[in-house]
């Protein structure tokens, strides 16, 4: 994510002009992107080490682009407020997020963190790898081979707490809805979006609606 890409996400909801603006956030982490002292760490003691770690590589990776990690989320809770849209949270409550980490088991844990260390040893040589569209299903793949647990919390989870978040979104409003998440969220959402709808229609519940895909790098 670049600062092109935050623009992006200004100008998409700007010039759609969507009923709702649904952010991969809760309400808790919007709270957190508000604060002046956003930038600062907790403690690992705190927090828990793996969650440390991995905050701490998402900001390592934000500082390559020099864009905060959520900066688009906030820039489209924003823009979705000044058109007048209904802004809704749709991820999962963070609390319930570092739950579920506690359940990782220790192999995975060590395995994590070691893979974790020596991506914030090349982030600092500024060694990185550029990745596309094309390889990302790819990455997914290997990330759920490699890390079945932490892709189950962090991925699968709350794939399937979006798609239900967006999909009473979708059954409850007539007008346009732009949905802002993670590229990494997309298939397994869209995925999950499916099955739903096949569900409702066996129940005579029909829910028509298209997708246009916009990715930002």
């Amino acid at each position: 994510m670049d600062k092109s890409s935050v623009e992006t996400v200004r100008r998409t909801i700007s010039q759609l002009r969507p009923s709702v603006v649904a952010v991969e956030l809760d309400e808790n982490r919007l709270w957190a992107l508000k604060d002046p002292d956003r930038g600062k760490l907790d403690s690992p003691f705190r927090s828990g080490l793996l969650p440390w770690l991995l905050a701490l590589l998402e900001r390592s990776v934000g500082s390559l682009t020099e864009v905060f990690p959520g900066t688009e989320m906030l820039e489209a809770v924003e823009e979705g407020q000044t058109i007048g849209a209904r802004v809704v949270m749709i991820d999962k409550p963070i609390d319930e997020i570092l739950k579920r980490l506690r359940e990782i088991p220790l192999t995975e844990r060590a395995r994590i963190g070691i893979d974790t260390l020596a991506a914030l040893v090349r982030i600092g040589a500024r060694r990185t790898i550029i990745v596309g569209d094309k390889d990302l299903h790819k990455l997914m793949s290997e990330f759920d081979s490699k890390y079945p647990t932490l892709s189950r919390i962090l991925v699968k989870e709350r794939d399937e707490y979006m798609a239900k978040e967006l999909y009473e979104i979708l059954a409850s409003t007539s007008g346009q809805v732009v949905a802002v998440v993670g590229l990494g969220h997309v298939r397994g959402i869209m995925q999950n979006l499916a099955q739903k709808e096949a569900a409702s229609s066996r129940e005579n519940v029909e829910l028509r609606y298209e997708w246009t895909l916009l990715t930002f790098p």
